[in-house]
């Protein structure tokens, strides 16, 4: 069976007449890229038989080269009167009001049922998610090489946006590089305050619609120590691990450090750099074999310091994909 099928085999759902997933700029969907394996402007649309994307003129020789091969340039009007009154599934969090209201139709929210759905990664998509790694591991110590005192955080960010570029892939987000003070900001700005130590570094790339996610820090006394937590946060995930165990479990070991912790263990990756799995203090994902995700703590004191891995839950327990 073709991945397409695979996927399209677990949208099947009674008391429905058919599916539409919506990706224009002004209401992206990753769920179209996961149908489609393309990022067209137009609408995926699925009665149970045949998968068919509507498009424009401009975008119909980009829409052909996706896995869907029936593709039809129609004005957004046209696909209207073909869902009128009808009961279609939809990503009710994708989908704006304005396109809501011009569909005409008797709307089924689908939103969590594809959220489950890319939960767990196919083989197709662990050989993507191995490569982005892959490439942004093998891109670390070129970056590292590069760092000097001269440069600024906004020309680290710069430099390493450059050769991710170099190896025909997109930042997966735009990368930080917060450096010194700035450091305790998890999600700092690169400014022109020139490299001091501890600086951290969190980039991440995408390869075929995949995405990585790494973040390495420099100069600080706390390495070793989170290295440690790392390891034995590793050994604690397995399959039925519930996820707010493992983010409890790190909490504990950093003792009087973990108030300086202030956001969540870790994240799912796949289409999106930030989807389920959940690894949070407060989440309900039970962890399942195929899922692939973060583990990233961080301590933000005076100064910070943030490790960042990503992870395959196998059978056999984790793998690490950034080495």
């Amino acid at each position: 069976m073709s991945e397409l099928k695979k996927r399209l085999e677990k949208l099947k759902q009674p008391g429905m007449d058919s599916i539409a997933i919506v990706n224009f700029e002004s209401s992206p969907d990753p769920n179209f890229f996961y149908f489609t394996n393309s990022d067209v402007n137009g609408i995926f649309y699925y009665d149970f038989r045949t998968p068919k994307i509507f498009t424009s003129e401009l975008e119909c020789s980009r829409a052909r080269l996706s896995w869907i091969k029936d593709v039809e340039a129609a004005p957004f009007s046209s696909f209207s009167k073909i869902v009128a009154g009808k009961k279609v599934g939809i990503n009710k969090r994708r989908i704006s009001a304005e396109i809501m209201e011009k569909l005409k139709i008797k709307p089924v929210d689908i939103s969590r049922k594809l959220e489950s759905i890319r939960e767990v990664k196919s083989d197709y998509e662990i050989k993507q998610l191995k490569q982005a790694c892959s490439i942004a591991s093998r891109l670390w110590p070129k970056i590292e090489d590069t760092i000097s005192p001269k440069l600024t955080e906004q020309d680290l960010k710069g430099i390493v946006e450059f050769m991710m570029s170099k190896q025909g892939c997109e930042p997966s987000f735009p990368a930080i590089v917060a450096s010194g003070k700035n450091s305790r900001f998890p999600h700092h700005r690169p400014t022109k305050a020139k490299l001091k130590e501890p600086i951290v570094i969190d980039f991440g790339l995408r390869f075929n619609g995949y995405c990585s996610d790494i973040t390495r820090t420099i100069g600080s006394s706390k390495q070793r120590m989170l290295e440690k937590i790392i390891e034995e946060a590793e050994d604690k995930i397995e399959s039925g691990t519930k996820a707010s165990e493992a983010d409890i479990f790190v909490r504990k070991r950093l003792g009087k450090e973990e108030k300086y912790f202030i956001h969540s263990l870790g994240h799912g990756i796949g289409i999106e750099v930030h989807e389920k799995p959940a690894l949070s203090r407060h989440s309900t994902d039970i962890m399942k074999p195929g899922m692939t995700f973060t583990i990233e703590p961080g301590i933000y004191s005076n100064q910070g310091i943030r490790i960042e891995n990503d992870y395959l839950l196998t059978e056999k327990g984790l793998v690490c994909l950034t080495k």
